[in-house]
């Protein structure tokens, strides 16, 4: 007695028999926003510390009268900056690590351009931080100024726009992005382009004795970065 075997049939599957490859992720791009924040943040820190400025040439001499001429509205500036700094730095830690992650795909294994590109957020955002830790204190300052040095007060303004804006640290994302873009070919050569200038330009503002001008080279810089790497064509995650 024979039993017969019953084999699924392949006649009518046409290509169906054969296995499909593994559909290809797309590449999820939220990090990048975090670069057009730390950009738009430090564009906002600029702005909100003008009408901390009131000052007349003559006034420098004299810290009590430059205090005199702040008005109500100075505290609270001094709150929108801390909360500038506060946001800026977050934004340029996850900034980081998203072009650490990608970088790390596309990179040679053991490359320390990855690690490179994201400690040089890392400052970014450090330095932001500082700032903001400034912002509280200067807060309360204004708050009290009545019982407050006004060299204390001064001095808090020098540093609050000083440490929050010493964006330095892209110097390290820039040079890292040059060698991925030329060395390595991990990402478009344009942003090896606009890495070198805005690296050149970053680097003449360390040389000199107006590092905080940085921040004004890096809101452009990384404005175009974070736009580049958001909207631009990525590569698939295999």
């Amino acid at each position: 007695m024979s039993a017969s075997l019953s084999h699924p049939s392949t006649a009518d599957t046409g290509q169906g028999s054969v296995p499909k490859p593994p559909h290809a992720l797309a590449e999820r791009r939220g990090w990048a926003w975090g670069g057009i924040v730390t950009a738009l943040g430090g564009l906002v820190a600029f702005v909100a510390s003008t009408p901390l400025y009131p000052f007349e040439d003559s006034d420098i001499i004299d810290n009590a009268r430059m205090v005199d001429r702040l008005d109500g509205s100075a505290m609270w500036w001094v709150f929108v900056l801390q909360v500038t700094f506060t946001a800026t730095a977050l934004a340029a830690v996850i900034f980081g690590a998203g072009l650490r992650r990608r970088l790390d795909r596309q990179c040679p294994a053991g490359s320390l351009v990855p690690a490179t590109a994201y400690l040089g957020m890392l400052l970014v955002g450090v330095m932001s931080l500082v700032g903001s830790g400034m912002g509280t204190e200067l807060f309360h300052n204004l708050r009290m100024s009545d019982k407050t040095d006004p060299d204390t007060i001064i001095g808090d303004f020098v540093d609050i726009n000083t440490y929050g804006w010493v964006w330095s640290g892209l110097l390290l994302t820039a040079a890292a992005l040059v060698v991925a873009a030329f060395r390595q070919g991990a990402v478009s050569r344009w942003i090896g382009v606009v890495s070198l200038i805005f690296g050149f330009l970053l680097l003449v503002t360390q040389l000199t004795p107006f590092q905080y001008m940085a921040l004004f080279v890096g809101v452009p810089y990384l404005l175009i970065l974070g736009a580049g790497f958001a909207f631009g064509r990525g590569r698939a995650i295999e």
